[in-house]
């Protein structure tokens, strides 16, 4: 009469074949993760621009710091230093009265992203659409 249930050596190749698909499968996902975690800082900086066309509008001048809402006289941007889930911190940087730079930097677990680490916006008279750097990265 044969026992029921597994033997070791079948378990062992179960186990050995569930952690070569974990290997191969682990940094795609991580990968993943992080390229999904770029829209956080676009989201945001997309937003900032946005804010710095309706303060460009009214004020005649690009905000240089964030604010709680545009304010032409201290010249701030409504916008948060650090994006909505926190992968990223913000700046503004370049600013004159026809261009303007946002820079997203890597914090935390994005800080990871090697290739990413530092996402920039350029907004100038000759770029008026954005110039997008590291372009990998968009």
């Amino acid at each position: 009469m044969r026992a029921k249930g597994f033997t070791l050596i079948e378990l062992m190749i179960v186990v050995a074949i569930v952690g070569i698909i974990a290997g191969i499968a682990y940094p795609s996902f991580a990968d993943s993760m992080m390229k999904s975690r770029r829209a956080d800082a676009k989201t945001a900086m997309y937003e900032i621009a946005i804010q710095q066309k309706k303060l460009r509008g009214n004020c005649a001048t690009y905000g240089s710091s964030f604010g709680s809402a545009n304010n032409c006289a201290a010249k701030t941007v409504r916008g948060s230093a650090t994006t909505d889930n926190g992968y990223y911190q913000l700046s503004l940087g370049s600013v004159s009265g026809n261009a303007y730079v946002i820079t997203a930097t890597a914090q935390g677990v994005q800080a990871k992203d090697t290739g990413c680490t530092s996402m920039t916006l350029t907004f100038s008279a000759s770029n008026p659409k954005g110039l997008k750097a590291p372009s990998a990265c968009w």
